[in-house]
């Protein structure tokens, strides 16, 4: 007797409900490592769960100079055509559970080119 197993796709509104589930749980997973690690969080930090990961983005470089102290990472940079440089560091989220993975956050600042930065963000940049 041969048994004939189909695969389905999953429906449209079936993958909005998944990738609707993983943002929260990135967003879940986001939140309580800035609770955990006291990071910064308000004012001039704003973040968004994809799916996938975490985006943050912030307007003072001491934000990312926390990230990149507390969580670690690494850092590249992007030369904007107008006058500015993307800082953007490459982190994860916190986790001490295994129904909880940590998560991909990216922390972005830009900053006028040319503008110094802290030793330990610059010595962190991707070669």
């Amino acid at each position: 007797m041969t048994t004939e197993i189909t695969v389905r796709p999953l429906s449209e509104r079936s993958a909005f409900h998944a990738a609707l589930d993983a943002c929260e749980r990135n967003d879940f997973s986001y939140r309580s490592t800035v609770d955990y690690h006291q990071l910064p969080q308000s004012g001039n930090v704003a973040h968004q769960a994809t799916p996938t990961a975490v985006l943050v983005t912030a307007t003072d470089i001491d934000v990312l100079g926390e990230w990149l102290y507390v969580m670690g990472g690494t850092v590249t940079t992007v030369d904007l055509p107008s006058g500015q440089t993307a800082w953007t560091l490459r982190t994860t989220t916190w986790s001490d559970s295994p129904k909880f993975p940590p998560v991909p956050v990216l922390v972005t600042v830009v900053l006028v080119t040319g503008t110094s930065v802290m030793h330990e963000i610059a010595a962190a940049v991707a070669a």
